[in-house]
């Protein structure tokens, strides 16, 4: 699979010049301590893009904070995001914000509105992603209000022409079969499974999987993900 040369990512990728890709968002994008010393969706996005696809020039960056939501993100923009002169910035935010249950969704779309504005004034293309599913057992108001947030992010996606990473509609579908079990460590964090089918969903949707690669051939719980991932059209 390749990008389609007249998306945002193909363009960029079709350059001679290296890209810093930056990653920033929460405790499920920092991959902290659930994966439980394996790599993250991000470390192994890394792989693929400066390894595999031999893009060694490129710089993959990552700056998520546990805890935050688009509140902290928009904050601290300037140091964890726009400092670092991104190409492409992938976010990974509202797992957090949906604590604050149905009526906390204005104040996200406004603040992530503003994250976005700003990294496109920047510059830098902008890929959203909706949050990974939770279980059951996870805090009644993140579990209820995180459809309504992740269709909040699908709308700001469209909206501003960004690309678009739907997890959570991945997680969704293979929450219906059982297989998402399989991908949590506790509560609504990822295990390494869930990671690895992060970064599948991912590199399927920017066009840049491959099966046969090393870390296409990476089995996951259940089969291969629930659903198929077709290309992005503003991958």
């Amino acid at each position: 699979m390749t990008p389609t040369p007249t998306s945002p990512v193909g363009r960029l990728m079709a350059t001679s010049a290296p890209l810093t890709w930056l990653f920033t968002g929460d405790s499920v994008t920092a991959g902290e301590q659930h994966t439980y010393g394996q790599r993250d969706f991000t470390q192994l996005f890394e792989e693929r893009i400066r390894y595999e696809l031999g893009r060694r020039a490129d710089a993959v960056v990552n700056t998520a904070t546990s805890g935050w939501t688009a509140d902290e993100l928009c904050t601290m923009l300037d140091h964890a995001v726009l400092r670092w002169k991104p190409d492409l910035v992938i976010v990974g935010i509202g797992l957090n914000d949906c604590r604050n249950g149905e009526a906390g969704r204005a104040r996200f779309r406004t603040k992530y509105a503003s994250v976005i504005d700003r990294i496109i004034a920047a510059g830098a293309h902008p890929i959203l992603q909706t949050p990974n599913g939770v279980l059951p057992s996870s805090p009644e108001a993140r579990a209820g209000a995180l459809p309504g947030y992740a269709g909040d992010i699908r709308a700001l996606a469209t909206a501003r022409g960004c690309t678009l990473i739907d997890h959570q509609k991945v997680w969704a579908q293979a929450e219906r079969t059982g297989s998402a079990r399989a991908w949590i460590s506790e509560g609504c964090h990822p295990n390494r499974y869930g990671h690895l089918v992060m970064a599948h969903t991912l590199l399927r949707t920017l066009g840049l999987f491959d099966p046969h690669s090393q870390l296409g051939r990476l089995r996951i719980p259940y089969g291969d993900l629930a659903v198929p991932i077709p290309e992005h059209p503003g991958a």
